[in-house]
C-alpha cells in the first residue's frame, strides 16, 4: 500500500492544490458578481453556464485525451482554467462571464477526468476502495479550505488572483512527472431507457440532487451575504454544509445496504424538507443555528447522488460506468437548471434556496413513497455502497472490478 501512495504522491499533491483553487473560485465568483451589482437571476445564469460547461467536458474530453494524451490535455486545461478565472476580473459584462464560467466548467471536468483515470490506472482492484476514500477526503478538504479563504481578509480581486495561481501551480507536479500516462479514458454509451426502466427513483434522485446541490454551490455565498454574514462567516457557512455532506455519506450509505435504498432516499428527502422549513422559520435567530441548519442540509442532500447511483447499479445489468453515465448526466441536467429556478425565487426572498430545496425534496420523497408502495425492488446485482464523488465517470473505474471496467470500455 505504501508503494502505491508513493507512486501517486505527485498526483495527490496536484489534486489538493488545484481543488484548493477550485473551491476558492466556486465561492469568489458569485460574491464578485454580487459586488458588481448583478441580480441574483444573472448570477444564477452564470452558475448554470458553469455546470453546462462541466457536462460538455464530460462528453468531449475523452476524445481529446485519446488524441493527444493525458499530460498534454492536463497542462492545457490547467492553463485554460487559469485564464478563464482571470477573465472574471477583466470582463464586467454578463456575456463575458457566461463564456468564462462555461469554459471553467469544461476545463475543470477535464482536470477531474485526468486525475481520476490516472488514479484508477495506478491502483488495483484490492486497494481501489481505499484510494478512492483518500481521494474523496483529500478533494473535499481542499474545497473546504478554499471556502474558508473567503475570511482571509483579502479583497475579491486578490482572491481571484490567488485562485488562478493555485490552478496554475497545481499543474506543475503532473507536468514534471516521469510516470507513464494511463490508457485512454473509455467512452461509454448513454443507456437512459434501461436505467429508467429498472430504477425510476434513481433517475429522479440524480436529477433532484443536481437541482438542489447546484443551488448551494452557485448561490450559497449570495444567500450567506444576503443574511448579513461577514466574509469569515460565509466561509464557515459553506464549510459546515460540505462537512455535513462528507460525514453523512458513509453511514447513510451503509444503512442503504441493509434496507431498501428508496426508503433511505425518501426519509433523507423528508428530513431535508423539514430542515429547510425550520431554516425558513429560525434562520434569523443566531449564526450558530444557521451553521447547524447548513450542516444538516448538507448531511441530507449530498448523499442522494451516491445512493441513487447505488440503487440504479443494483437493478441494471449495465456496468457501473455505463449506469454512472446516465446518473451523472441527469445530475448535470439538474445542475444546469437548478440555479436558474432558485435565483428567480431569490429575487423575491433571501430564503429562496431553502424554499426551492424543500419543495423539490418533498415532491421527490412523495414520488419515492409511491414507487415503494407499488413496486418491489429486486436488487439482482447488489453491490455494497461506495462513496462516489459527483465528478466524472473516470472515478467510477475505481469502484468496480477490473473485469467490469474492461467490459464497460469495450461496449463504449
Amino acid at each position: 500500500m505504501t508503494q502505491i501512495f508513493v507512486s501517486i504522491t505527485f498526483l495527490l499533491v496536484s489534486v489538493f492544490i488545484i481543488l484548493f483553487g477550485h473551491g476558492l473560485q466556486l465561492t469568489v465568483a458569485p460574491l464578485y458578481a454580487a459586488e458588481l451589482g448583478w441580480s441574483v437571476t444573472v448570477i444564477g445564469y452564470t452558475g448554470s453556464a458553469y455546470f453546462l460547461g462541466f457536462a460538455l467536458g464530460c462528453l468531449t474530453i475523452p476524445r481529446l485525451v485519446s488524441r493527444v494524451g493525458h499530460i498534454r490535455v492536463f497542462a492545457a486545461l490547467s492553463s485554460v482554467a487559469t485564464a478563464a478565472l482571470l477573465m472574471l476580473a477583466l470582463f464586467h459584462d454578463v456575456t463575458g462571464w457566461m463564456i468564462a464560467r462555461l469554459v471553467t466548467g469544461w476545463s475543470i471536468a477535464g482536470i477531474y477526468m485526468v486525475f481520476e483515470s490516472w488514479l484508477s490506472e495506478r491502483t488495483s482492484a484490492e486497494n481501489r476502495g481505499f484510494v478512492l476514500s483518500v481521494y474523496t477526503v483529500l478533494s473535499l478538504s481542499a474545497i473546504c479550505l478554499g471556502q474558508l479563504m473567503i475570511g482571509s481578509g483579502l479583497g475579491v480581486l486578490q482572491l481571484i488572483i490567488v485562485g488562478a495561481v493555485l490552478l496554475a501551480v497545481g499543474s506543475i507536479p503532473v507536468g514534471l512527472t516521469r510516470s507513464a500516462a494511463p490508457t485512454p479514458i473509455p467512452r461509454v454509451g448513454f443507456q437512459f431507457k434501461e436505467v429508467y426502466r429498472e430504477a425510476h427513483v434513481a433517475v429522479a434522485g440524480a436529477l433532484v440532487s443536481g437541482l438542489v446541490t447546484s443551488g448551494f454551490w452557485v448561490l450559497g455565498p449570495v444567500v450567506a451575504r444576503n443574511l448579513s454574514l461577514s466574509d469569515e462567516q460565509i466561509g464557515y457557512f459553506l464549510a459546515f454544509t460540505i462537512l455535513g455532506g462528507t460525514l453523512s455519506q458513509l453511514p447513510v450509505g451503509r444503512l442503504s445496504d441493509r434496507v431498501d435504498r428508496r426508503k433511505v432516499l425518501a426519509v433523507m428527502s423528508l428530513v431535508s424538507c423539514g430542515v429547510c422549513l425550520a431554516a425558513c422559520l429560525l434562520v434569523a435567530s443566531s449564526v450558530s443555528v444557521l451553521y447547524l441548519f447548513m450542516f444538516l442540509l448538507g448531511a441530507t442532500i449530498f448523499p442522494i447522488y451516491s445512493i441513487s447511483l447505488a440503487h440504479a447499479n443494483d437493478n441494471t445489468t449495465l456496468s457501473l460506468i455505463e449506469t454512472g453515465s446516465v446518473i451523472l448526466l441527469l445530475y448535470s441536467a439538474g445542475a444546469v437548471v437548478g440555479p436558474i429556478f432558485i435565483s428567480l425565487l431569490m429575487d423575491h426572498t433571501s430564503l429562496g434556496l431553502f424554499i426551492f430545496a424543500g419543495i423539490v425534496q418533498l415532491i421527490f420523497a412523495l414520488w419515492a413513497i409511491v414507487r415503494i408502495s407499488r413496486h418491489k425492488v429486486r436488487r439482482d446485482h447488489f453491490e455494497p455502497f461506495q462513496d462516489v464523488p459527483r465528478t466524472t465517470l473516470s472515478v467510477m473505474e475505481m469502484s468496480e472490478p477490473e473485469t467490469e471496467v474492461t467490459a464497460g470500455a469495450d461496449r463504449g
